[in-house]
């Protein structure tokens, strides 16, 4: 049924994954000699400037998903949900390792700004490892109920 609770962690870990395509995860102003950097040219640093973030995050939320739709076979949703988690560590990583390099790269006298963007990840591989959880107590509640009849 898609009316579970691991459906809607499923839907709001690609939400997540979503939104980062509308919240950058570091701001630079204006008039600001940061932009000179090109991941930073259009005042964002967001999935869209770097194709590594671009694909994970895709990914991601493309698989949580179809994830959501896979009710009737929970083995396979558990996996994918798992494998979800796993695509968020990968992104978390490569995320870390881009905004400290766009940070490393800023000119001393420029000013960049942390954006709401940079909790997105860590919300997605909340919401996907809380699905993995619920689909294996769903998945031991029914071999329970099975062992009744």
């Amino acid at each position: 049924m898609i009316q579970r609770i691991q459906s809607i962690f499923l839907l709001l870990a690609a939400g997540a994954l979503g939104g980062q395509f509308a919240l950058p995860y570091l701001q630079t102003p204006a008039d600001d000699p940061a932009r000179s950097l090109t991941a930073l040219a259009d005042g964002v640093l967001n999935p869209l400037d770097n194709p590594g973030l671009l694909g994970l995050t895709g990914l991601g939320a493309l698989i949580s998903l179809a994830a959501i739709f896979l009710f009737k076979n929970r083995s396979l949703q558990m996996r994918l949900a798992l494998v979800a988690a796993g695509i968020g560590i990968m992104l978390l990583v490569l995320l870390g390792i881009t905004v400290k390099n766009t940070l490393d790269q800023a000119p001393g006298n420029g000013t960049v700004n942390f954006a709401f963007g940079l909790g997105l990840p860590v919300l997605a591989l909340l919401f996907n490892w809380l699905a993995a959880r619920a689909i294996r107590k769903d998945e031991a509640l029914v071999r329970s109920m099975d062992r009744l009849r």
